[in-house]
């Protein structure tokens, strides 16, 4: 089995684990690796230079979802839910904690700003996997290589402990 059909089997445990509604918790969601890597080559990219598909509803209790960047983000906080990250290729310097620079509220329970002042660096690679808990500021400040392509597990944790 290569590699990232691996990978394709962690979110998916990783979800099924989680809370979700009864409705959701009935539906089976399967995506091929090569759908998946089709999928997001052809996404457009924004003016970050990010592109996302969903891979599952997204919910204020949860959400998956497949990502490239080729660019640097905001800084972003979730307040209520907690991010699982795997690396699928590429790389990013990613900062956690520390305080949002310039940051405002630009949905309920989610702050965005230009960068992060202190924090600490990880330098993501393929493979690896990072668990941010809500609450702790977040900002991939560099790309490394090309881009970086991802899994985002998201999930209810409003008090940053769970």
């Amino acid at each position: 089995m290569g590699f990232i059909k691996k990978l394709v089997v962690l979110p998916v445990a990783i979800l099924g684990m989680l809370p979700t509604s009864a409705q959701e918790s009935k539906k089976v969601v399967f995506f091929s690796a090569q759908q998946m890597a089709n999928d997001i080559r052809k996404a457009p990219a924004g003016s970050m230079g990010d592109s996302a598909i969903n891979l599952i509803e997204r919910t204020p209790g949860h959400a998956g979802i497949l990502a490239r960047r080729t660019k640097p983000g905001k800084a972003e906080v979730h307040e209520t839910q907690a991010d699982v990250l795997v690396v699928l290729d590429g790389g990013c310097t990613l900062v956690t904690g520390g305080t949002v620079i310039a940051g405002a509220q630009t949905e309920p329970g989610e702050i965005r700003g230009s960068g992060i002042q202190g924090g600490e660096e990880h330098q993501l690679a393929k493979g690896d996997f990072i668990r941010i808990p809500a609450g702790v500021p977040h900002w991939v400040k560099k790309i490394t290589g090309n881009e970086i392509v991802y899994l985002a597990v998201k999930y209810a944790d409003k008090d940053g402990k769970d």
